[in-house]
């Protein structure tokens, strides 16, 4: 019976999404009160269109660039962090922190305030010493970013591969040490071998996830005149007097068509991992290579990716104290707490802090809820078919954020059911993006959780319902946690999803953000915006405090 009702519940919760998405993209001409006609009008356009070539050319060097500067980054700093005595290694977990907590946008903006071609500080120090006419770099660039993006994946490429390599069994690097092989002879002919197939996974995934990258795209790319695939879908709803489902719909199943086979190209690149295994029943320590005269250098290189990490967010608070940007003069002459009184007064922002705490803390909650019921459903049943369960609450991996944004758009403006144009909506959606996530923390605790103590519930007379309150929940509880920590805090600062769901009476952190940039209340951004960084990472710090605690891995 569970195992039925969860399948119908997982149906109507992500299938129609799927459907109203291909359906929207068949029908043209379709409006509130104005029934369309079907056509493969909108593929042809996007097909035929001169300007595709172009588009799939920036987005794919968008994506392969951004994902060689984050795994090139993230690799070297895992390998220094974890098979080196290489200095400022806490400095490192730092960064990490700080990424995590603050939303892309932020950091985005963050870069603009640096590397903004008239008024960019970074900008403006290269031009004191080589110039009037020096630049850095131009931040509305395609190079530019790629370099942004590339950055903002370096702390998921560290942790992954910081995993892989301090596991890793160092008799084979002993070896060829013990034969007087050179460092870098054993790093290109055992270390990166060993860990190849961690190294390919990694960047498969990180490619995926720049092909679906939004905040940077918007930001940068649109006033760059980059068109990249995401943007684009946006843009054919937002930027149009009368928005085009039809043709959003279209580059969104494209789009899709492109992630399901990378998803299949990564499943196969992971597939025989195993014949690379190096943890062994043995006992051994990772092995840590003595840098000797490198060791400033690696400890410059740890300095500079960590500046990276931190120099937006730093220079943001600082911005936030500025009455307006390019002025003459010392900058700490004109620091002034206005800004903040500015948005400390203003009720939108306020609104949006309450919404999205709401949104987060709904959203982490069903889902946590959703994936204990899928969970048991496919551990604890031997009904056949329940692995069907795993691929259907799995299928929104696929879904770019603007892309399950235009799918639960179309289907939820015509729908009976009254969520458009509240934050009911945004939480749908954001349990139908964040779903698969949640399953990935409690499958793996539900499968610690062995099934003879629900035996002996039901065995003493329990019924179904209080075997799995009393019993599994109690158990359950770390993995649950760290499901529910993960998807609030990821639902607090989305921005794909929301860009396209909210209205004035909804606003989110994030949407709120995007609002004051483009009325160029730039002053009031950077105000916000840093009281939204100390927010995030006081609630992260405080998040990782407990994590601690209870033994939770987040």
């Amino acid at each position: 019976m569970i195992v039925l009702v969860v399948a119908v519940l997982l149906a109507l919760l992500i299938l129609p999404v799927a459907i109203t998405l291909v359906r929207s993209s068949l029908v043209v001409g379709e409006r509130l009160g104005r029934t369309g006609t079907f056509s493969f009008g909108a593929y042809e356009e996007i097909l035929s269109s001169p300007a595709l070539p172009s588009l799939v050319l920036s987005t794919l060097a968008f994506a392969l660039g951004s994902t060689f500067v984050g795994v090139a980054l993230g690799g070297a700093l895992a390998w220094c962090v974890e098979r080196t005595d290489a200095p400022f290694k806490r400095l490192v977990y730092a960064g990490v922190f700080v990424s995590f907590a603050v939303p892309g946008i932020l950091r985005t903006i963050g870069w603009i305030f640096l590397l903004g071609p008239r008024t960019g500080a970074l900008n403006e120090l290269a031009r004191v010493f080589a110039g009037p006419d020096a630049m850095l770099l131009d931040v509305f660039s395609l190079p530019a970013m790629i370099l942004i993006e590339g950055v903002f994946w370096v702390p998921l490429v560290f942790l992954m591969l910081a995993a892989n390599l301090g596991s890793m069994d160092p008799s084979l690097e002993e070896a060829a040490a013990t034969a007087r092989a050179r460092p870098l002879t054993i790093i290109r002919r055992i270390t990166l071998p060993l860990a190849l197939p961690s190294v390919i996974a990694v960047f498969l995934l990180a490619f995926i996830r720049s092909i679906q990258a939004f905040e940077v795209p918007l930001l940068l790319g649109v006033p760059a005149r980059v068109p990249i695939f995401t943007t684009e879908v946006y843009l054919s709803v937002q930027g149009r007097m009368v928005p085009d489902y039809s043709f959003a719909s279209a580059y969104g199943v494209l789009l899709l068509v492109f992630l399901v086979a990378c998803i299949l190209l990564y499943g196969r690149a992971t597939r025989n991992a195993s014949r690379f295994a190096t943890i062994t029943g043995k006992g051994y320590r990772p092995r840590v290579a003595p840098l000797g005269r490198a060791r400033p250098l690696a400890g410059a290189f740890i300095l500079f990716v960590a500046a990276l990490q931190f120099l937006p967010v730093l220079y943001l608070v600082f911005a936030s104290f500025l009455p307006t940007f390019g002025l003459g003069g010392a900058p700490w002459e004109h620091l002034t707490l206005r800004n903040y009184s500015v948005v400390l007064a203003n009720r939108d922002i306020f609104a949006s802090l309450r919404n999205s705490a709401l949104v987060g803390a709904v959203t982490a909650t069903a889902v946590v809820a959703i994936a204990a019921l899928t969970a048991w459903a496919m551990v604890r049943t031997k009904v056949r078919g329940r692995g069907m369960l795993d691929q259907v609450a799995s299928l929104p991996l696929v879904f770019p954020g603007i892309v399950l944004g235009i799918a639960v758009l179309g289907l939820y403006i015509r729908s009976p059911i009254p969520v458009y144009g509240t934050i009911w909506i945004l939480v749908l959606a954001y349990v139908i993006g964040y779903l698969p996530y949640g399953l990935r923390y409690v499958h793996p605790g539900l499968l610690r959780i062995h099934p003879e103590l629900e035996e002996s519930g039901r065995t003493a007379g329990a019924h179904w319902g209080a075997v799995f309150i009393r019993i599994v929940l109690p158990l359950l509880l770390p993995a649950l946690l760290a499901g529910w920590i993960f998807v609030f805090l990821i639902s607090v600062r989305e921005l794909s999803v929301a860009a396209l769901l909210w209205s004035p009476r909804s606003p989110v952190i994030a949407t709120t953000m995007l609002d004051l940039w483009n009325n160029g209340n730039v002053n009031q951004v950077s105000a916000f915006g840093a009281i939204v960084a100390l927010l995030s990472m006081g609630a992260a710090a405080l998040v990782a405090g407990v994590s601690r605690r209870w033994g939770i891995q987040v």
